[in-house]
């Protein structure tokens, strides 16, 4: 493990790993400030990502107080090494195996873009290990704006481009990477959405470039990401747990109206909209804070 790759801690943190035969999973634990605990809540982040996506969220919230919260890096991100693919279905099992070294036999998942898919994935494959769903801005198939829908049918230049990017790394043809804080990225970010205008446009296409990501995630992971944040929406329309769905006001990859119509088919959805392109936590960190809090506190601790 490439230990300057380690994502930050905050206060009252704990960092723990996981070794596996093909990889390792990197994760931190928060505990709770009172006791006792309502239980777990599961942090996970998207595309090209890390678990820095969450620390101003994990330092911050008012959740911590009676909640245990855990944040990782996905297999093949930040500090969480893999030799083999990470398919929604390995993400699923890293997260139970997770849940199984802190003791932890229920949680939450909270999930954005990539992680909300994953958080889906997992409360299908294994319902008795989540207590409850929170999807920010995820790509539901029903969602998607048409240039998404292109790129799904483009999906065979993904699969190439992984084969040879993988061929590369088991020759050790493989990057070094640097410290990559999301959260300081974020401070910056907010500057560009302050200014607007050019600024802001500046902020979609920085944050929408997969140059910008492939900084600091290996090509082979990045395109693996792609692949599966586009896969079809597993079916959880049935699943009996409280979900509940945010979704961004001018979406970049989905569409309010259609995301709106998919909650309902949801057997025990909530529905809500912020105004964001589809980084909420980047764009709008405090309405999405309280929109969570709020949901959280009414579905669980009463």
């Amino acid at each position: 493990m490439q230990s300057d790759l380690l994502f930050d801690l905050v206060p009252g943190e704990s960092r723990r790993q996981i070794s596996f035969a093909h990889g390792c999973i990197s994760y931190a634990i928060a505990q709770t400030t009172q006791a006792p605990s309502c239980g777990t809540i599961v942090l996970i982040h998207g595309v090209g990502s890390n678990a820095s996506r969450w620390e101003e969220f994990t330092e911050q919230t008012a959740l911590r107080h009676k909640w245990q919260i855990l944040r990782l890096d996905l297999r093949g991100h930040g500090a969480s090494e893999s030799k083999i693919k990470a398919t929604l279905e390995q993400h699923a099992s890293d997260i139970v195996s997770m849940l199984d070294d802190a003791g932890v036999q229920k949680a939450i998942l909270i999930g954005h873009s990539l992680g909300a898919q994953i958080a889906m994935r997992t409360a299908v494959l294994y319902p008795d290990r989540v207590t409850g769903v929170v999807l920010l801005d995820p790509l539901v198939t029903q969602a998607l704006m048409p240039s998404v829908i292109a790129q799904k049918k483009r999906r065979w230049i993904l699969l190439g481009v992984e084969f040879f990017a993988r061929l590369a790394n088991a020759v050790g043809l493989k990057r070094r990477l640097p410290h990559y804080s999301l959260r300081q990225h974020d401070q910056r970010a907010r500057e560009m959405l302050a200014r607007g205008g050019d600024a802001l446009q500046a902020f979609i296409k920085e944050y929408s470039s997969p140059f910008k990501d492939l900084e600091h995630i290996q090509i082979a992971h990045y395109v693996r990401d792609l692949l599966e944040v586009t896969r079809d929406t597993p079916a959880i329309e049935t699943l009996d747990r409280p979900i509940l769905v945010i979704g961004a006001s001018s979406g970049t990859f989905t569409s309010a109206d259609k995301m709106q119509t998919w909650v309902k088919s949801l057997r025990k959805g909530t529905w809500c909209v912020v105004n964001c392109f589809h980084w909420p936590l980047t764009e709008c960190p405090k309405d999405v804070s309280q929109l969570i809090e709020t949901w959280i506190q009414r579905e669980f601790e009463q």
